[in-house]
């Protein structure tokens, strides 16, 4: 029975006995930067500068309401980035900008306690294929977000592209810890959906658990053995549990400036619930939702 169960998930988690070896630095050659007029603009415009030095990029900041404007039209003389021509009245109008600009990141403050904005950030999230940039707090320092980056896994193992983010941002001699938690109720789900034997007993599923585990592991394994020669470190930590406690008991060390959630499917966005959770809970550290 339970050889017959790891053998029906064997197929959901090949992707896991297939190291990604050829991790490719992603394009940033464009960015969005979005302003409104509060206390954040500053913050957004220092990550933006930063950004554009290190990865040759273009910024096309997009604005609202006369403070705004004001803020964007202080970035487009001081800094040179480009403004758009009128201001964005809501999301939708937003995610239209964006796509016109084919930006491949976007920089948006998303306060605390402000429904509107965090609604708003919801609906970049599900709507830009780009990646979101989402910040809280002000940041003194650009280039200490990048040095030490938790990316949460969540279980997902098609990371060509997704890992390529995590990689291709970490400063040089930074750290880059990839976080991969087995969640032991994902796997009753999938089991579920599959309409697989109800039969299974207590000690099959930890079979099927196990066994997950260590194909997580090799794979893992593999990809930090592909990054040896990166002037960063790449390692990683793996378990069993729920994915969000796991991610903020790691985050609570204090010693991280990013935290990387989500990934990519056929160019759009995909977030997990417990990716949602992570990228509106973490609040002391930028979050990259992919």
């Amino acid at each position: 029975m339970r050889e017959r169960a790891i053998e029906q998930f064997e197929s959901i988690f090949e992707r896991a006995s297939i190291p990604v070896l050829d991790i490719l630095e992603p394009s940033l050659r464009r960015l969005s930067v979005v302003l409104t007029g509060d206390q954040l603009d500053k913050t957004l415009v220092r990550t933006a500068r930063y950004l554009r030095g290190r990865f040759e990029s273009e910024v096309q900041v997009h604005w609202s309401d006369a403070g705004g404007h004001e803020a964007a039209t202080a970035a487009g003389r001081s800094d040179g980035f480009t403004l758009e021509t009128s201001p964005f009245e809501s999301a939708a109008a937003l995610i239209g900008q964006i796509a016109l600009t084919h930006s491949q990141m976007v920089l948006y403050a998303a306060p605390e306690n402000e429904d509107k904005r965090i609604a708003e950030a919801d609906a970049l999230v599900k709507g830009v294929a780009a990646p979101i940039l989402l910040i809280r707090r002000p940041i003194a320092e650009p280039p200490a977000v990048f040095r030490a980056i938790l990316h949460s896994l969540s279980g997902n193992f098609q990371q060509t592209e997704n890992f390529s983010y995590s990689f291709g941002l970490v400063e040089d001699g930074g750290a880059l810890r990839l976080l991969h938690t087995v969640d032991p109720g994902e796997v009753a789900a999938v089991r579920e959906a599959m309409k697989l034997t109800t039969d299974i007993s207590e000690e099959d599923e930890q079979d099927v658990l196990d066994e997950l585990t260590r194909r997580g592991e090799r794979y893992l394994k593999a990809v930090v053995a592909a990054s040896r020669e990166q002037p960063y470190e790449v390692n990683y930590r793996l378990g069993v549990g729920d994915i969000v406690e796991a991610a903020r008991k790691e985050l609570a060390s204090g010693s991280y400036g990013l935290l990387v959630v989500g990934h990519h499917e056929e160019g759009h966005s995909r977030i997990t619930a417990a990716d949602y959770q992570l990228m509106h809970l973490v609040r002391e550290i930028p979050v990259l939702a992919l």
